[in-house]
């Protein structure tokens, strides 16, 4: 005598996938102005950097991350902004956002002028473009991730 079990198989399958499709949770974040999904405090997950040499790419390297003890950024409510990588000492300052998708930041010693590629409730993507000291002659695409 021979049993066949794929129709018992086949609705096993059929109900787990329907039981664990069903039950994930909608990311609501984009119901959200930015000015309202950027506060709070982001661990500064990834920084890219993409150089150019007389607009010919050259090299692609993503920064070491040695947290003094972590690496983040927080944005205050009240436009506190609040910048920390790789370093015993915070860059502290304000935020604003200009435009659509830049975030604007004056903090001392640095500033920084982000473009904004991704914002949902647990991941923010920006890339700043421009010369940077640490790379005389170069323009560089700064890329960085930061989640909750």
């Amino acid at each position: 005598m021979k049993t066949t079990y794929t129709p018992l198989v086949l609705l096993a399958i059929l109900f787990s996938v329907t039981i664990f499709t069903g039950c994930a949770k909608a990311d609501t974040s984009t119901d959200l102005p930015k000015e309202q999904q950027v506060v709070g405090e982001w661990v500064i997950n990834r920084v890219q950097l993409k150089l150019f040499q007389n607009g010919v790419f050259v090299k692609d390297t993503i920064i070491k991350s040695t947290p003094k003890p972590k690496n983040f950024v927080r944005f205050e409510a009240d436009g506190g902004f609040e910048y920390k990588l790789n370093s015993t000492i915070s860059d502290i300052g304000t935020y604003e956002f200009a435009g659509a998708g830049s975030l604007v930041t004056n903090s001392a010693p640095k500033t920084y002028n982000w473009t904004m590629l991704t914002l949902t409730n647990v991941l923010f993507t920006v890339v700043s473009k421009g010369s940077d000291p640490a790379f005389p002659g170069y323009y560089v695409e700064r890329y960085q991730t930061f989640t909750r």
